[in-house]
Order: C-alpha cells, then structure tokens, then sequence
C-alpha cells in the first residue's frame, strides 16, 4: 500500500491512511500485530491435521460482531507488532514444528502485508497449505489478489444477506 492509497482491504472502503499510521475501520493502522500463533488443534479435524494446524491470530477486525467471542484480540490490537520479514519467519517456524497449514485467523487487515511475507516465506522454502480463516467480509477484489497465495478459504458465516 503506498503513502496515497486509502485502505479498501474490505467493502467498508473506510479510506483511512493506513500508511501515515491512520486507524482503520478495523482499528490496525499500516502494522502487523499477532496476538497469537501456534500448533492449534481445535479446528476442523481436516484443517488440523496430525499435528496441527499453524495459526496464526491477528488483532484487529473488520466485522466487529456483536458476539465476538475473541474480542479481546479483534476488537484492540493487543499483540506483538512484527514486520514483513518476521511473520515470514514465523510462517517458517510454524512449518518447522510440523505444522499442517499456515491457517491465518482474521486476516482482512493484513491481506496485503500477508502477500508480502508469504511471497518472502515461500523463496525460503514455505511450502504447506494457506488457509485464509475468515469471517467472509471480503472485498472481490482483494479475494482475487489472494488467490495466487491461498489454498483454502475457510468461512465461517456469521451473518447472510440474500
């Protein structure tokens, strides 16, 4: 994202600067934040896998549900900030300790930086499924730019509109 794009990593289209450090909808600004990642076995039994699936939660969200039940980590951004090169590193370690998938938790606001540390991760030799475990609140758009990166979608439907 460069210094004159308004944010429209979603349909809420906010428009904030996220580069000048401006809040989004979402409340990240141009960061990355994770407030969790790790083995995690208590996703569906054909995401985990043996070993686990490698999630990776971020802080921050764009659909800001009334029944959050992680609100802690999506509605504020507590987590550690990393760069590009460290969540690469941490999609690699992930890997190493036999991880199943990277399976990113909320990752709307980071789509593209994601892009980024996957396209690094991948030259170093990242080489399991992505899963993108989303809310569904996506933008078409940057859906298609996901698309050469992303190896499952995994929705979990909240509302619906006809």
């Amino acid at each position: 994202m460069n210094e004159n794009v308004l944010c429209a990593l979603c349909p809420r289209n906010c428009k904030t600067k996220r580069i000048n450090n401006e809040l989004g909808y979402c409340k990240i600004d141009k960061n990355i934040y994770v407030s969790r990642a790790s083995l995690h076995m208590w996703e569906e039994p054909i995401i985990t896998g043996p070993y686990g699936s490698g999630t990776v939660f971020f802080s921050g969200c764009n659909l800001k549900c009334v029944f959050c039940q992680n609100e802690y980590i999506c509605d504020i951004r507590n987590g550690i900030k990393l760069t590009i090169e460290e969540l690469s590193d941490l999609f690699l370690r992930l890997q190493n300790e036999k991880a199943t998938n990277i399976n990113l938790v909320t990752p709307t606001p980071y789509s593209d930086n994601i892009i980024n540390s996957l396209i690094l991760s991948k030259s170093k030799g990242l080489n399991i499924p992505i899963v993108y475990n989303t809310s569904g609140y996506e933008n078409k758009n940057i859906i298609n730019e996901l698309n050469d990166y992303i190896d499952i979608y995994l929705t979990d439907f909240k509302y619906f509109n006809n």
